[in-house]
């Protein structure tokens, strides 16, 4: 099971973002980004600012809130005032292909031409499939770390809201 973290606290501020792609190479599962601020309340008078893709907010400014963390990335939210949680890798899924994907393909192919134009043409037995099957196996190999990581996360959330509920709020790991 990977290491999360979470951490809890009350909502101080939420805003609410359009995402546009700066590179060309940047993909967002969801257009809008919010961006929200967490202040313990346990007295230690401490912020923490933390950003989502997605277009789900269970809570609100005010709210008492558990964000379960993998690294920086926000995988899940339990609102404690409402009762209402989001995982945010079923609620908006990381993309299974993307544009570099594509190009990285072509680029293997390309590559495999040279060679087998200055030196072997033997070369394409292996890099005609290659550039065929990189873009299907990255996407496979995608699927199968969100699904698992879809349970992981479920589970993440079950364990932080219990051990949110005990203890007083701050950043804790969960594994």
């Amino acid at each position: 099971m990977s290491k999360f973290w979470y951490v809890a606290g009350e909502l101080t501020e939420v805003q609410r973002y359009i995402n546009v792609p700066m590179r060309w190479c940047e993909q967002y599962p969801a257009r809008e980004r919010r961006e929200f601020w967490l202040t313990r309340t346990d007295g230690i008078d401490q912020e923490v600012k933390l950003v989502v893709h997605s277009r789900s907010m269970p809570a609100r400014r005010g709210h008492e809130v558990c964000v379960l963390l993998l690294g920086e990335l926000v995988v899940g939210l339990v609102n404690l005032s409402t009762g209402r949680r989001v995982n945010f890798i079923t609620a908006d899924p990381p993309l299974l292909l993307r544009r570099c994907d594509v190009l990285a393909a072509v680029g293997i192919f390309v590559s495999g031409a040279i060679v087998a134009a200055s030196w072997d043409v033997r070369s394409l037995l292996l890099t005609v499939p290659l550039s065929l099957l990189y873009v299907p196996c990255r996407a496979l190999g995608r699927l199968l770390w969100r699904t698992r990581l879809r349970g992981q996360v479920g589970r993440g959330l079950d364990m932080a809201l219990t051990a949110a509920s005990d203890e007083p709020p701050r950043l804790w790991r969960v594994k």
